[in-house]
């Protein structure tokens, strides 16, 4: 069998091996009886507020969406909405990024978008959040005694992504590609190249850059309302700043490429809790009413936003159902014609 049909199954085989890992990890030592007992403890009136944060912080991933690829194509937040959700189940469900990938050829599909026009807006996407994530984690670790193993990678990443966005900043300048004398030059002005700089030049606007940036800090500052709500149902009193400490620990978990993301979020959300002195049993309850909370309702969901996109399975896999001639006519530029909004 040719080394290129034998990498899916080996990629395919390491990711449930390490998906397993995580499991087993989040297992160990916790008395699945007193987790259960204290699940069945829960406090159903904190649902109603789950919902309407739950609700608003999808509302808001939308927003930030539509401003994110304003400078590629018109869309609206009610159309971002399902996409949003549809992306959000994705990502948990499939290992490797293959959700990310997903979301690409769906978008490059229903909304008129060139691929690697995508590929450069949710690069910045994902720099943006980066550089969230590693505010909250100095934030909380100037309030709370964690200790020094997350303080190394909060300073990374704090050095990390605003050097990528001033990276994203030159590259995007219309002047960084004129000069041929530069050794950049060629690359800057490939033709693979260009329309992934075209979907990162939103980095120009101040007025975008701004948006999408304090939208992103409201998302994830959502999410950690969102994880509070949960632990003070479970009876689980803790400080704010600590289910901000375990929004940015956790996404950075969820985003081991190997795994399930939402296996690597469990993992690191019950770590981060025993980290500061709960318990084994509650810990994990804890981590499993998150990941109930953020996922079931975005897999059960995904439905209807596949359908409200009208979406089929030509739309999600390239060439189902079709020629290779069709697929040569979804390349990565864009369409001459969008989408009516």
């Amino acid at each position: 069998m040719p080394l290129r049909q034998l990498a899916k199954p080996i990629r395919l085989a390491i990711g449930i091996a390490i998906s397993l890992l995580l499991v087993w990890l989040l297992l160990r030592d916790v008395n699945l009886g007193d987790m259960a007992r204290t699940l069945e403890k829960a406090d159903l009136r904190f649902l109603f507020p789950i919902v309407l944060i739950f609700v608003t912080r999808y509302w808001l991933r939308a927003i930030r969406w539509k401003i994110l690829v304003e400078h590629l194509s018109a869309v609206t937040t009610r159309r971002a909405f399902p996409r949003v959700i549809l992306g959000q189940a994705a990502n948990m469900a499939l290992p490797f990024g293959l959700g990310y990938v997903l979301m690409i050829q769906v978008t490059a599909k229903k909304f008129g978008i060139g691929r690697t026009e995508l590929l450069g807006a949710e690069a910045l996407e994902r720099i943006m959040d980066g550089f969230v994530f590693a505010l909250l984690m100095a934030i909380a670790l100037a309030t709370l005694t964690i200790g020094d193993s997350f303080t190394g990678l909060a300073a990374f990443m704090l050095f990390g992504t605003p050097a990528g966005i001033a990276l994203a900043w030159f590259a995007t300048r219309k002047s960084a590609a004129i000069h041929s004398g530069k050794p950049w030059n060629r690359l800057l002005t490939h033709q693979r190249v260009v329309p992934f700089l075209q979907g990162l030049s939103s980095v120009q606007s101040p007025r975008q850059t701004g948006n999408v940036l304090v939208l992103s800090a409201a998302i994830w500052i959502s999410e950690a309302l969102l994880y509070w709500a949960v632990a003070a149902s479970l009876g689980i009193s803790l400080s704010f700043f600590v289910h901000i400490f375990v929004v940015a620990a956790a996404n950075i978990g969820a985003g081991i490429p190997l795994a399930q993301a939402s296996v690597g979020l469990a993992f690191l959300a019950k770590e981060a809790l025993v980290a500061l002195g709960e318990t084994q049993d509650a810990a994990l309850a804890y981590a499993i009413g998150v990941e109930a909370i953020i996922i079931l309702p975005a897999i059960l969901l995904a439905p209807i936003a596949a359908y409200d996109l009208r979406l089929s399975w030509r739309d999600a896999i390239p060439g189902f159902g079709g020629s290779r001639s069709q697929l040569g006519q979804d390349s990565d530029s864009p369409r001459s014609t969008r989408e009516e909004q």
